[in-house]
């Protein structure tokens, strides 16, 4: 059983990476694309837009789906659905394909994160857990950097549409590793009708602590996302220069894989304030980082500090939130992404520095929040 449990972690860590990589794969294709479809690089950009935000929407609605038919089914069936949406990007032969396409790629990936998570509770030993959310959680990182490289050396070797017959081809795999390999899940499922849902949903935020994670979760990738694109201004993000600063950075993800020893040894309230503090000094550091090799190397505290702060905060929703954790999962992951797409916003209407600004404000806030969390 022991080794079910660790080829279980182990897959769940690679779709992740797989899952997560596609919402990075087509910021190197914006040229490209816009060349085949003739249209400026921005408007294929949209592509991405379209992306998140059925993303997001799936994420808010697949922890409940996963609540009322079980884990295993969801991210299963997600997968098998996503291998053909996927396929489907790889056919878009004008704008409003392309949009519509990556908007239904989105929703169907959205099955993984939240029903991962609580499949992930129900599994793992509590001493086990935070270590197998953290590594899932790296992976999510990671794959920020995964999958822009992806699409650079897929687009590089056969055109921008192999980059989606690759990773259609990969979550059907996936899909068909996950029947025989998952284990099922300990969670039978409930027959609860939607508006109940939604109203148990609501209900979440009246619970003080849940609604203090909540809005710690918020600012996670917005701070994330916010940054490395206000960066890929600055250092333009096909540049060698942007990718070995992001590669650098991106090894502060495996500090996450300690949470678990930091939070048995001196409480999750006091390794949030540890990521915070971590994140929130690096910020202020890069404000007076001028080189693109001491951003580098500032911005490995920046990503350590948020690697620790995501499992940790999982942590704590899936402990207070009991029989409803597959809905609290859900809010988070929607709130997470939600994040991710203002900090998108936020650096392309804000110079870099400005923004820098922001997220030493929004982990001040955090700082805070986390002092007063019960």
């Amino acid at each position: 059983m022991e080794k079910r449990r660790i080829l279980t972690g182990i897959l769940l860590v690679v779709i992740g990476i797989f899952v997560t990589s596609n919402i990075y794969t087509l910021i190197p294709l914006y040229p490209e694309i816009g060349k085949a479809m003739g249209i400026p690089a921005k408007e294929a950009g949209y592509g991405s837009t379209a992306f998140t935000l059925f993303y997001a929407c799936g994420l808010l609605l697949c922890g409940p789906l996963s609540d009322r038919a079980g884990r295993k089914k969801v991210m299963v069936a997600g997968l098998f659905l996503s291998a053909f949406t996927t396929f489907f990007v790889s056919l878009a032969q004008n704008p409003a394909q392309l949009y519509l396409f990556r908007g239904l790629q989105g929703f169907t990936l959205a099955s993984f994160a939240p029903a991962a998570f609580s499949y992930s509770f129900e599994l793992f030993r509590d001493r086990e857990r935070p270590f197998w959310l953290a590594l899932i959680n790296a992976g999510f990182l990671c794959a920020g950097l995964l999958g822009q490289i992806a699409g650079f050396a897929l687009a590089d070797y056969g055109g921008w549409t192999s980059v989606y017959l690759f990773f259609s081809i990969a979550y059907g795999i996936l899909a068909f590793l996950s029947v025989s390999l998952l284990p099922p899940s300990s969670f039978f499922g409930n027959k609860e009708g939607i508006s109940r849902i939604l109203r148990e949903m609501a209900l979440l935020l009246k619970n003080r602590t849940l609604a203090q994670c909540y809005a710690l979760v918020s600012t996670l990738l917005f701070s994330f996302v916010a940054f490395y694109e206000a960066l890929g201004y600055v250092l333009p993000a096909s540049s060698e220069k942007f990718f070995q600063v992001r590669a650098l950075g991106l090894a502060g993800a495996f500090l996450s894989l300690f949470t678990g020893i930091f939070i048995r040894r001196v409480s999750a309230t006091r390794t949030l304030l540890a990521g915070i503090s971590l994140s929130g000094s690096a910020a202020v550091m890069l404000l007076f980082s001028e080189t693109a090799f001491s951003v580098g190397l500032v911005s490995v505290f920046f990503v350590s500090g948020i690697s620790l702060l995501i499992p940790t905060v999982i942590h704590l929703i899936g402990n207070k939130s009991g029989p409803m954790r597959g809905k609290a999962l859900s809010l988070y992951s929607f709130l997470l992404m939600a994040g991710a797409a203002l900090g998108s916003l936020a650096a392309a209407m804000f110079p870099y520095k400005i923004v820098l600004f922001f997220i030493v404000l929004l982990f001040a806030a955090d700082f805070l929040i986390a002092r007063n969390l019960r």
